[in-house]
């Protein structure tokens, strides 16, 4: 591998970039700032079952709800709080 690569599937090609941003010395804080997004972006905000009749062009924020989205990357590949945050502790 030559660079950090763009995209990461899979736990081995998360390891891989951290490793090479450790062992090279380069884009630290961009695999930091993807692996901090990886960690707290699994939420998606749904409407709230009082605001059903709200009409949408009278919908506010308060009207939504954050909820565990199972679609969101962490969670299709299982990956926990603590082995992210062990990969970013690798980076400081």
């Amino acid at each position: 591998m030559v660079g950090i690569p763009a995209t990461c599937n899979t736990k081995t090609d998360w390891e891989n970039a951290v490793e090479y941003a450790v062992v090279h010395n380069a884009g630290k804080g961009e695999m930091k700032s993807r692996l901090e997004h990886l960690r707290d972006d699994h939420y998606k905000l749904v409407l709230k079952e009082s605001s059903k009749d709200v009409p949408v062009e009278e919908q506010t924020p308060e009207d939504y709800e954050k909820v565990e989205d199972p679609a969101a990357e962490k969670n299709k590949l299982a990956f926990s709080d603590e082995w992210i945050n062990a990969l970013i502790a690798k980076l400081e």
